[in-house]
């Protein structure tokens, strides 16, 4: 017995020195473990020998109770350890299995037109997943699949085989739907319903595609998105608009930490309730475009296009008093995205005529010709360095003025007025112009001029280009141009986008008109537009004019160069127009290069581009509701359409005195026919004033 009790003490010892020994060691547990061992062991020893003389129950109750309460004890121990000892480590460990990033992402903001129309949004989309582990023992698995075959098929081949095959290999997911819209998916919703699924057999991933309205119209100017940017884990903006203003319109990804499941990383629905408040979209963007206006333009535009098939076509319109653009439209399109082209921006050409109002503004604004200024042309052509200048009719033989010159479009006229500016002057009018640089519109492929200084320019260079030959610009330079020639002498920047807002509606950024400088007098822009008005009344831009209605405009007809020279009977056919002519609201540009034509008159600007201008600008007119007029504009740009309903007339008012629209209004209020003949002011009307309204059936009217 005494040998015993020397073990049991010896091997006490051993294990204290042992317990001391390892917590030295910064070995814990080791550590803990022994002394459990330590204290169960000779616990176990002291009850055993206390209870030596008790019954054989109450030992048995005494031994059970002791280790009831060691294990607690013991557990215990173990949670103050978890708990308090190792709190970080088995913090760290549980963040490790459960616990981890993800990313909210939104959709990419609407790109809307001037009235708020959605010309680009996200929608939502999903893919259909199916759980082989979970769906292959359903029942009823393959009544649920035919029936949603019915709402879409299946993109996967050989279905049911892939099913058994990944339920064998305990997969648990096959991608079976994509590119499912809201519609679609509400169908299958009612589907897994119907079918009691509960248990994620079948589930959808969300994700997003960029739609576009009407995209025919607007590709050129909206743009694409390209291709996936690994860098930023989204799709990039890649044409227009869409890359542009790609950093506002972006969705926004934003990181955050949450709890997932084990079972196909579900985030809990604890850590989703904040995410609605989180700003995960991204900015709208609205153009100045308004979309029926672009409409009109791009529907005249393509039905010409078909019409004289020539090899490319641009139109542009304008506020010319701020540099709103208003519509653009370019032909041929691009059947392949890839190679989309906006002709407005990207494309250069030699404009022919309608240049001539730039020079013969800069020619007023310098004060070498005026009114009275008369030059000879007893020819109708000049010879200048070996070359002859000649018009293209007799309209401007003998004297002409610079009103004529405009009016009949006279290149020998052009071609004098260019001699009485240096070519140091002339050059600096074409860069007050704008005509060296871009213009700066916000959006993306604009292509930089290349023009010659004029101290290499050759002697008949400054001759050429004063009724626009011999200097490329794109349409968009030309029309800005023009803009300033006719709104009072202002160069403004053009530029496409209006605003750009927050989801919430809160404005991120205002483009505002940016008048970069003047370039002419008040008065030297009012010239031009009067000679632009005469040319459409009385020259060459009759095609362009609307009965009843104030317009100026220029037609332009380009010889298109080629190697060695000018290309025979091609032509860059092209009108510009303004409206009103007093006080213009919008300028449009039309051009057609190279048109196809029977007469190689019939290819010139007044036959192929001036119709466009006038269909265009009448369906306009209509669409905004402003009525026929001719010289009563009202401040402002706003019209009477109506007569007001308080007002009612027995007898039909003189018209002498208060203009065709008066006419106008009354025949539209009291739905009677109305006739109008001539340009000009009220000479002649019929029925006579003091004529009973009720008894007249149709109203004539005598413009002169």
């Amino acid at each position: 017995m005494e040998n015993k009790r020397k073990i049991i003490r010896i091997m006490n010892l051993l294990i204290i020195f042992l317990i001391i020994l390892f917590f030295l060691l910064n070995k814990v547990s080791v550590a803990a473990a022994l002394l459990i061992i330590f204290l169960f062991g000779n616990t176990v020893r002291l009850i055993l020998k206390k209870s030596s003389g008790m019954e054989l129950f109450n030992q048995r109750t005494y031994l059970f109770s002791f280790v009831m309460i060691l294990f607690f004890g013991i557990l215990g121990l173990r949670l103050a350890q978890v708990q308090l000892m190792k709190y970080e480590k088995f913090t760290a460990l549980a963040k490790q299995q459960s616990y981890g990033k993800y990313y909210l992402n939104g959709k990419r903001g609407k790109i809307l037109d001037s009235t708020g129309r959605e010309l680009a949004y996200d929608v939502d989309i999903y893919k259909v997943i199916i759980d082989p582990k979970r769906f292959y023992v359903l029942e009823e698995k393959d009544k649920i699949v035919e029936e949603l075959k019915k709402v879409k098929p299946f993109t996967v081949k050989n279905f049911k085989t892939k099913l058994r095959d990944n339920y064998s290999k305990n997969k648990r997911y096959i991608k079976v739907i994509n590119k499912v819209d809201e519609v679609e998916k509400n169908k299958i919703d009612e589907i897994l319903s119907r079918y009691k699924i509960k248990s994620n057999e079948i589930y959808f991933e969300h994700s997003t595609q960029r739609k576009y309205f009407s995209y025919h119209e607007l590709a050129p100017i909206i743009g694409f998105m390209g291709a996936f940017s690994g860098e930023e884990k989204r799709r990039l903006g890649t044409y227009g608009i869409e890359r542009y203003y790609d950093k506002y319109l972006k969705r926004n990804k934003i990181e955050k930490n949450g709890y997932y499941t084990n079972f196909r990383n579900l985030l809990l629905p604890s850590d989703r309730k904040n995410n609605d408040f989180l700003e995960k979209d991204g900015n709208n963007v609205q153009l100045t475009i308004d979309y029926y206006i672009q409409y009109i333009l791009d529907d005249e535009m393509q039905k010409q296009f078909e019409k004289v098939t020539p090899k490319s076509a641009v139109g542009i319109m304008m506020d010319p008093s701020s540099g709103k653009i208003l519509a653009m439209s370019s032909y041929p399109r691009a059947t392949n995205i890839a190679y989309l082209n906006n002709r407005a921006i990207r494309s250069q050409y030699e404009m022919g005529s309608i240049f001539k109002p730039i020079i013969m503004a800069a020619a007023y604004e310098e004060g070498v010709i005026n009114d009275s200024t008369r030059f000879d042309n007893p020819d109708g052509y000049i010879m200048r360095y070996g070359h002859k200048i000649r018009d293209s009719d007799s309209h401007g033989i003998g004297q002409i003025s610079p009103q004529t010159i405009m009016r009949v479009s006279s290149n020998v006229g052009m071609s004098l007025i260019s001699e009485k500016l240096d070519s140091l002057t002339f050059e600096r009018y074409l860069k007050k112009f704008n005509l060296y640089d871009k213009t700066g519109i916000d959006t993306f492929g604009e292509l930089a001029p290349r023009q010659l200084p004029y101290k290499k320019w050759d002697g008949m260079k400054k001759y050429t280009m004063s009724y626009g030959q011999g200097i490329a610009i794109t349409p968009l330079q030309m029309i800005s141009a023009l803009a300033a020639t006719v709104n009072g002498g202002i160069y403004y920047e053009p530029y496409l986008v209006d605003n750009i807002k927050s989801p919430e509606g809160v404005t991120i950024k205002k483009n505002i008109p940016n008048p970069e400088r003047r370039v002419i007098s008040k008065e030297t822009s009012k010239k031009i537009r009067e000679m632009l008005k005469e040319t459409v009344e009385n020259g060459t831009g009759k095609n362009g004019a609307i009965l009843g209605y104030s317009i100026g405009g220029k037609t332009g007809t380009a010889q298109i160069s080629g190697r060695g020279g000018y290309l025979k009977q091609e032509y860059m056919s092209s009108f510009m127009g303004i409206f009103p002519a007093e006080n213009p609201k919008y300028i449009m540009l039309i051009m057609f290069e190279k048109p196809v034509a029977e007469n190689y008159w019939r290819k010139f600007g007044a036959w192929v581009a001036a119709p466009v201008f006038r269909n265009t600008l009448d369906r306009i007119l209509k669409y905004k509701g402003i009525t026929p007029e001719n010289v009563d504009v009202l401040e402002g740009g706003d019209y009477i359409n109506t007569l007001s309903e308080n007002v009612d007339l027995d007898l039909l008012p003189d018209f002498k005195g208060n203009g065709v629209r008066l006419a106008l209004m009354i025949a539209n209020k009291y739905k009677i026919e109305i006739a109008i003949d001539g340009k000009g002011r009220v000479v002649e009307q019929s029925p006579k004033p003091g004529t009973k309204i009720e008894d007249i059936k149709k109203i004539k009217i005598k413009l002169r």
